[in-house]
């Protein structure tokens, strides 16, 4: 039987930054950082630095939200849950 856990977005977002900063993505590690320290939320679109932090945060457990036209959001004061062993391997 699989725990779930509740994780804190912003924890997810800090592990999404040492990511990029580890695969030497300065641009996007830079975006997501300022974003962290300025506000609650980042909004990506289309482009490759908001793809690489996309898939950053969905390599670390999060789930960005699509909202309109190509836009996804990823709010920093929320919660994820997640199962204990997916996120013991991150």
């Amino acid at each position: 039987m699989n725990d779930t856990i509740t994780i804190g977005n912003r924890e997810i977002a800090l592990m999404a930054f040492d990511r990029l900063r580890k695969e030497d993505k300065k641009d996007s590690a830079l975006k997501l950082a300022r974003c962290l320290l300025r506000g609650t939320s980042i909004s990506l679109g289309i482009g490759d630095i908001d793809w690489d932090i996309d898939m950053a945060i969905q390599q670390c457990g999060g789930m960005p939200r699509t909202g309109y036209r190509y836009t996804a959001h990823f709010h920093f004061n929320r919660n994820t849950e997640m199962e204990k062993d997916k996120y013991d391997g991150i």
